[in-house]
């Protein structure tokens, strides 16, 4: 199985890779919402790594957070532990796409994939759409599947913090609306050092 999920990702990457510098424009005009915002999302989540996978050990059992720590140490991925997740660093896709296919086989509460650590607690909304949880490692498809959920935070919540807390999955007393912010400032002013509030909106 891993094989033949290899031999699809391959071509896909190949797509993926001629076109990177148009997926941010393109999930921001589906969606609309500022490609720019996007990507400083991105740089927080995952700082870019397609392959970066974060299983949350807070809602995991002991017994759980024992054979996941064992399996990676067996199979010699690289890995961390941080305050809330196991921060899981993939050398290749094919030990990527193993990590996956073991916190989904035995159904892990709460993990993170990709480029902007798309949450397993989608997993239904991704079947009815056709995608299945190691496409999240191609970039266009995590990134598409991202500003899909994000859109749905602003229809829902309608100012910026709200929602972009809300995608990282808690409204109040979340730091991660700053660190959004901080990363968008150095993408909209590059050569300023300033403390200006932003006022930035879905299109």
């Amino acid at each position: 199985m891993i094989k033949n999920l290899l031999i699809f990702f391959v071509f896909s990457l190949i797509h993926v890779q001629a076109s990177t510098g148009t997926i941010w424009s393109m999930a921001g005009a589906t969606f609309g919402i500022d490609p720019r915002l996007l990507y400083a999302i991105a740089t927080v989540e995952s700082n870019h790594r397609p392959l970066s996978i974060s299983a949350n050990y807070k809602k995991m059992t002991s017994l759980q957070k024992q054979r996941l720590l064992k399996m990676l140490r067996i199979k010699r991925i690289p890995h961390n532990t941080q305050t809330k997740v196991i921060s899981i660093e993939s050398r290749s896709l094919s030990e990527a796409l193993e990590v996956i296919t073991f916190l989904d086989y035995h159904r892990y509460p709460s993990f993170d994939i990709g480029l902007m650590q798309v949450n397993n607690i989608h997993k239904e909304r991704l079947q009815k759409e056709g995608i299945a949880l190691h496409q999240l490692l191609l970039p266009a498809t995590n990134l598409k599947v991202a500003a899909e959920i994000l859109s749905d935070c602003y229809k829902k919540h309608r100012n910026n913090r709200n929602a972009i807390n809300a995608y990282n999955g808690k409204l109040y007393g979340n730091p991660y609306y700053s660190k959004v912010e901080n990363e968008l400032k150095k993408l909209l002013f590059p050569h300023e050092k300033s403390s200006k509030r932003l006022f930035y909106q879905i299109l």
